[in-house]
């Protein structure tokens, strides 16, 4: 009767005692894999850059990644505005017109100026009442 694999390599394994590979300066050191010492260092250099980030917040100093940041966010907005200003003036001898679901609004630039429809006048009360001239008349 022939052995299944299993058995012949328990049999084999009770048979390498006899077998062993000697090594007279003791095991070689097993190598080490780069790829694992290299994380090691890349978190203990996280690690690192943290805690200096977290001692300057601390001390309340920032750091130039923090300034550079602050400075273009600021440079940002300052267009962002500069921009919503420019849109809201408009070109000379222009007339806006945009239709939204809340209502239309026309625009007009400073130089067509508005239409006499426009143009605001004095607020006037309308004249008086001619007094009547007849007998039966109540109006003063």
């Amino acid at each position: 009767m022939s052995l299944t694999r299993r058995q012949r390599a328990l049999q084999s394994g009770k048979d390498a005692s006899t077998s062993l590979i000697e090594f007279p300066n003791g095991l070689p050191p097993a190598p080490p894999t780069k790829a694992a010492q290299k994380r090691r260092v890349q978190v203990a250099k996280a690690a690192k850059e943290s805690e200096a980030e977290a001692i300057r917040k601390i001390l309340g100093q920032d750091s130039n990644r923090k300034k550079r940041e602050d400075k273009l966010k600021k440079r940002r907005d300052e267009l962002a505005q500069e921009k919503a200003a420019n849109a809201w003036t408009l070109p000379p001898n222009t007339i806006r017109w945009v239709i939204r679901p809340t209502g239309t609004v026309v625009t007009f630039s400073e130089d067509v100026g508005l239409p006499s429809i426009f143009s605001s006048k004095p607020c006037s009360y309308p004249p008086p009442c001619e007094k009547c001239a007849g007998s039966s008349c109540t109006n003063p």
